[in-house]
């Protein structure tokens, strides 16, 4: 599937048939009151949670622009698991550190004041190159921050050289400063 715009491919409340493996792009997975709750890039599944069990989902997930995904049928997808020991392995890591990944950046957000964590959301998500297209009240909604207060945290750090923030694409300038407001801020 290819995406020109912004389009739902995951339905929240609807029983997964597939799973979907990103080949470019970005993917924004939102909750059941549709708030960003997490961003998957290039190289990411989704769906493997849900590969063994037949119930709904709670999430829906949406392709950004430019955004490539291939979907696999669940039976065939199962099916190449379970003859392919190293690529089980490898799916099972995957599937793993996302949502390792996802408890300790939440976790790391809440200890952290705002300018801690928003250097810290912007350097994670900076490595799986998933920083175009976001919206503020996307931004705050992860991170648990008022918009107002995250536009001018991202008007700080462009005031001061740590980003450039033009159109929604946010693109990282000073990257050991952020690297100082996420331990200290």
């Amino acid at each position: 599937m290819k995406f020109d715009q912004e389009e739902m491919f995951i339905k929240n409340e609807s029983f997964l048939f597939s799973v979907f493996y990103i080949y470019k792009g970005q993917v924004k997975i939102k909750d059941q009151k549709n708030r960003l709750c997490d961003l998957y890039g290039e190289g990411d599944f989704i769906g493997l949670r849900l590969l063994f069990k037949e119930e709904p989902i709670f999430f829906s997930a949406y392709g950004v622009k430019g955004t490539e995904v291939i979907q696999f049928e669940k039976n065939v997808f199962k099916k190449f698991v379970s003859t392919n020991s190293t690529f089980l392995v490898d799916v099972y890591n995957k599937s793993s550190e996302n949502i390792t990944t996802l408890a300790r950046n939440l976790l790391s957000y809440k200890m952290h004041k705002i300018n801690g964590a928003l250097a810290d959301f912007l350097l994670h998500y900076n490595e799986k190159d998933c920083l175009n297209f976001l919206k503020q009240k996307e931004i705050s909604e992860v991170l648990g921050y008022s918009r107002e207060n995250v536009c001018k945290c991202l008007n700080d750090f462009t005031l001061a050289g740590y980003i450039e923030y033009n159109d929604g694409c946010i693109k990282l300038i000073n990257i050991s400063a952020l690297h100082n407001l996420k331990q200290f801020g």
